[in-house]
């Protein structure tokens, strides 16, 4: 009856430290070589799929800006018919409107921008640096 051998030839029970840690080694690197492989084959996957909703998004946002150029014109349009009054003066109130509503947002975003973000990460990173930053005595 033949002997039951391990992967390298070794009888059972005969193997090394250094042979089970060589092969352990090498399950470790086989375990993570097939994992990232799933992980750049997902990744390419979804990828593709954001690039389309990407895309999807563009094509919205064109939409909507082409759509508000023209809400705005047939406004003027609108206001010109009803009210009698000059284009020039209508286009100018327009862009007038549109300028505070512009100046409202920046300053808005201005007023949001000094908020800190990730404030209790770095606060720990403080915490940490203070701690790593302390002496401390060996006991004798």
């Amino acid at each position: 009856m033949p002997v039951p051998t391990t992967s390298g030839g070794i009888p059972p029970g005969k193997e090394g430290m250094v042979d089970n840690l060589r092969a352990l080694a090498a399950s470790v690197a086989a375990y993570l070589s097939a994992r990232l492989q799933l992980a750049g084959i997902e990744s390419r996957e979804a990828g593709v799929h954001y690039l389309k909703i990407l895309a999807l998004l563009g094509v919205a946002v064109f939409g909507v800006v082409f759509g508000y150029i023209f809400l705005c014109l047939a406004a003027v349009f609108l206001l010109h018919n009803l009210l009698k009054v000059d284009w020039i003066w209508i286009l100018f109130g327009a862009a007038v409107f549109h300028l505070i509503v512009a100046a409202a947002a920046v300053l808005i975003a201005k007023a949001r921008f000094p908020k800190a973000v990730f404030s209790a990460t770095i606060a720990e990173f403080k915490k940490d640096q203070t701690w790593l930053n302390t002496p401390t005595t060996k006991p004798h």
